[in-house]
């Protein structure tokens, strides 16, 4: 595997590519659109928001530890 990584080097980052390599990274803002919503944290507020503005509920529900440490 190791020899894998000399084979196939990673392209050398310069003051002249680090830019673009940069933006590269960046989230694009249309990917970004989910934190235009409005969202709500609590369900028994959304479920009142919901039935009142009559639009169906998104739940996001998980379990264990958030960044999957478990």
């Amino acid at each position: 595997m190791y020899h894998d990584v000399i084979q196939n080097p990673p392209p050398t980052v310069t003051l002249d590519t680090f830019d673009s390599l940069f933006a590269q990274c960046l989230p694009k803002p249309q990917a970004e659109r989910w934190t235009e919503i409005a969202w709500e944290t609590e369900l028994w507020p959304a479920r009142q928001r919901s039935a009142q503005e009559n639009k169906p509920l998104f739940l996001w529900a998980m379990n264990g530890h958030p960044i999957g440490c478990v």
